[in-house]
């Protein structure tokens, strides 16, 4: 059976140029099958190709070879959320936080009384609790985060990008923002990929954490999370979360000796 998200035999290079001439081979023949609702991450060597992967599913970056479909259609054809690294940037300063989620709904040509009220209910919906009539500037980086994907999901997405979205936080606002997003998720059911530099992040979220090679990437190892939700950072003290970290970093100092 077909997943949701299928992902076949997808290649990228990106050409050189200027001082850079030679081409680099990002994704070769890179094949995933994701299942609706499945909340699927990804941990990798650095440059090794994982916001590439996400862009091409976004239809925001062109792939060379191979398909993606999302529900059996191009993903340009597909709703999809996208959370960003960097929310300073992906936020509009000039707008209040209710505007800013309410934006999608503009773009939908939904009425400003109209948009205003959906998104104030949605973010009681997911008990996101952020002054309204404030600016984004105005908030920590854990509530700016939680604006973009509050705005990332107003408009029903059938697929939620998110491109190591906490990297920016501490400690503290990342293991709190980490219990938050699986709340939100839980609400929501969206099928979710989700791509982490911190492995004990990619384990503790995943349904499925993909452990991806260097460049070219390639699936060099699926690690399954059947421990139950939600999960806090209790669970990292956990006998079985011990044993899928220590298959996870094995593979992943195989990846790096290779």
């Amino acid at each position: 059976m077909a997943g949701y998200i299928e992902i076949a035999k997808v290649r990228k290079c990106f050409r050189g140029s200027g001082r850079q001439p030679q081409s680099t081979e990002v994704l070769r023949d890179f094949s995933l099958s994701v299942t609706k609702g499945e909340f699927v991450t990804f941990f990798g060597p650095n440059a090794c190709g994982k916001s590439t992967l996400l862009s091409i599913v976004a239809g925001l970056v062109p792939h060379d070879s191979g398909t993606v479909s999302i529900g059996g259609q191009e993903p340009r054809a597909a709703r999809i959320g996208f959370v960003f690294q960097q929310n300073q940037t992906s936020l509009l300063p000039w707008r209040t936080n209710l505007d800013n989620v309410a934006l999608p709904l503009e773009l939908a040509h939904v009425s400003r009384t109209d948009r205003r009220k959906k998104a104030s209910e949605f973010l009681q919906q997911l008990d996101v609790r952020i002054p309204s009539d404030g600016y984004p500037y105005q908030l920590s980086g854990g509530q700016q985060q939680l604006l973009c994907i509050a705005r990332a999901l107003i408009a029903d997405p059938e697929v939620l990008l998110m491109d190591e979205p906490f990297n920016q936080l501490d400690f503290q606002t990342r293991v709190a923002m980490n219990e938050k997003l699986q709340d939100i998720w839980m609400k929501t059911g969206k099928t979710t990929l989700f791509v982490s530099h911190d492995l004990d992040e990619a384990l503790l979220l995943a349904d499925r954490a993909i452990m991806l090679s260097k460049r070219p990437a390639a699936i060099a190892r699926t690690i399954e999370n059947r421990l139950p939700r939600p999960r806090s950072r209790a669970l990292l003290q956990d006998e079985g979360f011990f044993r899928l970290k220590k298959e996870a970093l094995g593979t992943f100092e195989q990846v790096i000796a290779a």
